[in-house]
């Protein structure tokens, strides 16, 4: 399991290792601010950074609520050195955790 605070800049959550394939089991976003909503946003990285592909794109979450990105039904499979970014419509508002298993490619 990893976890990060997001914000208003793209934030790298997780990094597929080198020789490896990672499975991404779960996502989860968490609004813990009490009173305000906030938009996240959740991408792949992939060709050294170069090619974003959405996964959430500008989601509300209101405040003290959590949104659930990826579940079991729907694993996302990364390749080495792919990443897991995201953000959030304002500071210090959002939580992403990840819950991922590395796959060992050799």
């Amino acid at each position: 399991n990893a976890g990060v605070a997001i914000g208003t800049s793209r934030t790298t959550l997780y990094t597929a290792p080198s020789a490896t394939q990672s499975v991404i089991h779960a996502l989860y976003i968490s609004n813990i601010d009490g009173v305000n909503d906030a938009d996240v946003t959740v991408e792949v990285t992939v060709d050294g950074g170069t090619t974003y592909r959405h996964i959430c794109k500008t989601v509300p979450v209101p405040a003290d609520a959590t949104l659930i990105v990826i579940d079991k039904n729907s694993a996302l499979y990364l390749e080495e050195g792919d990443n897991l970014e995201g953000g959030a419509s304002a500071a210090g508002d959002a939580v992403m955790t990840v819950n991922y298993e590395i796959l060992n490619d050799a």
